[in-house]
């Protein structure tokens, strides 16, 4: 027999290995190694580290409930999950908020090429680096910065915008905006255009199109936006630093400080498990959200 017949008999064989029930199974074993080996098994030893204890600042295997004790209890801890849970949601709705009219323009408004250029004007950045970002927004936000430079210019005194709320949230938004515009984009581009026509001809104004039919379409993508805004703002911990210097205090700012502490690492661990745990608990509630069409009917 030929090569040429061969040929084609092997990939016949291998595509035929492929499609057997145990092919997806093989393929599927690489990422199962990998979530094992770089997330099931770090996670399992932060949880078996928790309940450690550290004597003259070295870690000694042992099994005790101390450290939760001491963590559940201290002030530090409610006031940093206090802040962290308040500044997260405020970054949610502000980013929910400023991505959907950008979302609704880019998707709906602009013409397939500037459509284009728009979402890689929105991708580019989220792979440039975000502490560079940062320190670029200090300084445009520092007494000596270009918004100070430009305002004491026209006449006014410095203003102190570095080291605020306003600093704070402007650094949670440029990590999580653009992907709140982009998950926005892609559900607003599922919509199919005749519906929100048929809407305006029935007489509906372009108010009620938006609530009635619009927002009820995309309400999956909402709810990944905020999800996603908030995941993200929750477990970050440049902007809190570089941008408010740490005040007010953060969960991530808690763990870095607790480490620094006597090298308290199972206390620290404590915090990051308590922190995946309650991401985990919000993930799974934002899954219960409904997400199917609307049934209340809207009127022209």
């Amino acid at each position: 027999m030929c090569d040429g017949e061969e040929r084609p008999n092997a990939s016949r064989r291998l595509a035929n290995r492929l499609s057997a029930p145990s092919g997806p199974a093989i393929l599927g074993v690489p990422v199962l190694l990998w979530q094992v080996v770089f997330f099931a098994a770090p996670l399992i030893f932060l949880v078996v580290i928790t309940f450690w204890q550290v004597k003259s600042f070295r870690l000694e295997p042992a099994f005790v409930t101390d450290n939760w004790t001491r963590v559940f209890s201290s002030t530090s801890f409610e006031r940093a999950l206090w802040n962290t849970l308040q500044l997260s949601l405020i970054t949610t709705v502000l980013a929910v908020v400023l991505a959907f009219p950008a979302a609704y323009t880019i998707a709906l408004r602009l013409s397939p090429r500037m459509r284009d250029l728009a979402i890689a004007a929105l991708v580019v950045p989220i792979f440039s680096s975000y502490l560079l970002r940062i320190y670029a927004w200090q300084l445009v936000l520092s007494p000596e910065g270009l918004v100070n430079s430009l305002w004491t210019w026209a006449g006014g005194q410095v203003l102190p915008l570095l080291g605020g709320g306003l600093s704070l949230q402007i650094g949670l938004l440029t990590l999580t905006l653009p992907l709140a515009v982009i998950v926005l984009v892609l559900a607003l581009s599922s919509v199919e255009k005749s519906q929100l026509e048929a809407a305006e001809n029935l007489g509906c104004t372009r108010f009620q199109v938006i609530c009635h039919v619009l927002l009820p379409s995309i309400r999956p993508g909402l709810v990944l936006a905020a999800t996603t805004a908030f995941l993200l703002a929750f477990g970050d911990y440049v902007s809190p630093v570089f941008m408010t210097g740490s005040n007010p205090p953060t969960l991530s700012i808690l763990v870095v400080d607790t480490v620094k502490s006597g090298s308290q690492w199972p206390r620290a661990s404590v915090i990051g498990v308590s922190m995946l745990l309650l991401l985990t608990t919000i993930f799974l509630l934002a899954r219960l959200v409904p997400t199917g069409p609307s049934r209340k009917r809207w009127r022209s």
